[in-house]
Order: structure tokens, then C-alpha cells, then sequence
């Protein structure tokens, strides 16, 4: 005999109507709904149980799934999601997905995006992680003085571009902003103005997204700094990055950056060649421990051996610390340094001076 509606707590039901579904009580909800507001069995209501049961279970066993990255593209609905979930086989029936993200109203909420997912996740957890937007990203760090090469290295490495690709797009800057790229320089490349820093990324993201977040970090940190100071001997933004990426290259500790930026300062206010070892190394694909005699005599407009001035442009991403010494630079009257093996440098005032302290440090 069946019992009347009143006992099992109709009018409180009522009262929680409508309510915001969670993924914890969506069966237990949808159960009383049948068994309250339709008057059915007990019978009915546990096979009711019994479809929301096996509506939610995984498309695999616990610990039988390996993690995939499953991509949501912008503009997809629920069904579309659903469809693309059960290709990739994480879940059992796109209709379940669909149907469960519209009892959860969740179906318009859904976020495009790259999640790692697995066939042993319920569906609630699905619907919950798209809901959340629990973008999957990588978290890769550029240090600073790293110039393209080593960056497009990097990056291919986490699986993030096409080396080939990325080295293309940021060595021409028409191919990402076309006629208008935001920093005036005198050359295409986009060397230097991928600032160093640590990236979230996301797998779905282009080579193109993916340098213009970093050029787009650059003009949020270093360019409010370069443009609120009057850089030394009048030189433009570009010129402060070209020769911040050579500090950044010859500094190892932040304490001598600016005492290094003032040698080079004062070698530009008189003409003298920079000499710069870098700007050799920065020829080769590979960086070289040793910079030979016969290197020096490239012809190359980055030989700072051979030219005056700076060259065409930065060799690396100088840091926000070698940016502001170029333009907080020591106050020195040093021409020469030269490296003590630990990382630090003897600075002197006159070719004499350079030539004892090589000396002093070869015994």
C-alpha cells in the first residue's frame, strides 16, 4: 500500500524549490523529486536511483585511466563538449554530460580551455572541472639574459611551440602586430623584448598569443621604468635595452651591473669600441666558454670588437635590475674590467691599469 505524500516532508520540498544543484546531492535530489512530487514506489524510486547511479559512473575503473589534455574551444556548448568528451572515450554518453550539466544549470557555464582529464573521473567531477574553469597551464620560467634561441629551446621543450615557428614570428614582429608593432625600434626582431619572467601557459596557446603575452609583459614592467627616466647620453628605449642585455650577459651579481653599465657608458661618450664578449658569442647558435682571437675578426655589426657604438640590437632579455642600471648607472671614470674566475670583476681607469690587473689574476 502506498503512503501518503505528507509524511515524507512534501511542503519542506517545496519550500527548496528552485534550488542551485551541487554535485553532491544531484541524485539524492533528483530521487526525492520522484519519489515526492510524482508519488511513485519505492521500487521505482530505487531504480531511479539506480539510472542516476550509472548516469554518474566513469567511462573506466579507478587507477585504469591515464590523464589526457582535453581541449574546450571557445564558443562550445554542451553538447558539443559532450560529443568531444566521448570521442576522446572520458566519458560514457555525451547525452549523460548534456544532461546533467542542464539539471545542474551548468550548460551555459562551461569554459573554454585545456584540462587534464581522465576516463576514471565521474561525470560530476567533469562538469565541475569545466564549470570551475581548472585550466590546465604550464609553468615555465624565462631567466633573464636568455636571448630567442634558448627561449624557443625552452619553450619546444614543455611541448608549448614549433621551435622553427616561434623563432620565425619573433624574429619579424610584421608576422604577429603586422603595421603596428607596439615598440618603435629600428630592426624587425623581437630580441630582448620577450621579458624575462615566469609564465603560466596554456597548451592550446599559439606561438603569436604566446609572444605577445611576453612582449605584453615587457611594456607592463620595463616600459613605464625606461620611459620615466632620461637615459644616459640621450639614448631611445631600444638603445637602453640593446645595452642593458650586454650588462645582463657580463654581470653575474646584481651589486657590479651598475658599475659594468658605467664602463660601457663611458667607452659610448668617447667613442671607444665597446669589446664586449657577448656580442661574439651571441654570433653562434651554441654559447662558446671561449672567445678566440680569430672571432674577433667576424663582420658582424654585433662585433663589438670591430665597431663602435651598440650594436643593431639586444642580444638577450636584460632584467628589469640591468634595464635600470643602464639608466641609474655608477658613477665611475672605469674603461676596463675583467673577470676575477669567481664571477665578479676588477674595474680600472687606463689600458695600464687593465693590462697588471690580467697579469695579477693569470698567476
Amino acid at each position: 500500500m502506498e503512503r501518503p505524500l505528507t509524511g515524507f516532508g512534501w511542503q519542506r520540498l517545496m519550500l527548496q524549490w528552485p534550488v542551485r544543484l551541487t554535485g553532491e546531492n544531484v541524485a539524492a535530489y533528483v530521487c526525492r523529486l520522484i519519489a515526492y512530487g510524482l508519488g511513485l514506489t519505492g521500487f521505482t524510486v530505487l531504480l531511479g536511483g539506480i539510472v542516476i547511479i550509472s548516469l554518474m559512473m566513469p567511462a573506466a575503473s579507478p587507477g585504469n585511466a591515464e590523464a589526457v589534455l582535453f581541449a574546450v574551444p571557445a564558443g562550445s556548448t554542451a553538447a558539443d563538449i559532450g560529443r568531444a568528451l566521448e570521442e576522446a572515450g572520458l566519458i560514457r554518453s555525451a547525452r549523460h554530460f548534456e544532461l546533467v550539466s542542464r539539471l545542474m544549470g551548468l550548460d551555459q557555464r562551461l569554459q573554454a580551455g585545456d584540462y587534464l582529464l581522465s576516463a576514471d573521473m565521474n561525470l560530476l567531477s567533469i562538469v565541475r572541472q569545466l564549470e570551475a574553469g581548472k585550466i590546465y597551464t604550464v609553468r615555465v620560467t624565462i631567466p633573464e639574459g636568455m636571448h630567442l634561441r634558448q627561449i624557443a629551446d625552452l619553450l619546444a621543450r614543455h611541448g608549448l611551440v614549433d621551435r622553427a615557428r616561434f623563432l620565425q614570428l619573433a624574429s619579424d614582429d610584421t608576422l604577429v602586430y603586422g603595421n603596428n608593432p607596439p615598440i618603435d625600434k629600428p630592426v624587425r626582431s623581437l630580441e630582448g623584448y620577450l621579458f624575462p619572467d615566469t609564465y603560466l601557459l596554456s597548451p592550446s596557446m599559439t606561438e603569436e598569443q604566446i609572444i605577445r603575452r611576453m612582449v605584453s609583459r615587457f611594456l607592463e614592467v620595463a616600459g613605464p621604468v625606461i620611459q620615466s627616466k632620461e637615459a644616459p647620453l640621450g639614448l631611445s628605449m631600444h638603445e637602453v635595452v640593446t645595452l642593458a642585455s650586454i650588462v645582463e650577459a657580463e654581470a653575474l651579481y646584481q651589486r657590479e651591473k651598475p658599475i659594468i653599465a658605467s664602463v660601457f657608458l663611458n667607452r659610448l661618450r668617447i667613442n671607444m669600441p665597446l669589446q664586449a664578449d657577448p656580442t661574439i658569442n651571441y654570433l653562434f647558435d651554441e654559447h662558446r666558454s671561449r672567445i678566440l682571437y680569430a672571432d674577433l675578426e667576424i663582420d658582424s655589426p654585433y662585433n663589438t670588437y670591430r665597431y663602435s657604438g651598440l650594436p643593431p640590437g639586444p642580444i638577450g632579455s636584460p632584467g628589469l635590475s640591468a634595464i635600470r642600471a643602464v639608466l641609474e648607472p655608477a658613477e665611475t671614470d672605469y674603461l676596463f674590467f675583467v673577470a676575477r674566475g669567481d664571477g665578479t670583476h676588477v674595474f680600472t681607469r687606463t689600458f695600464a691599469e687593465h693590462v697588471r690587473a690580467r697579469q695579477r689574476l693569470r698567476r
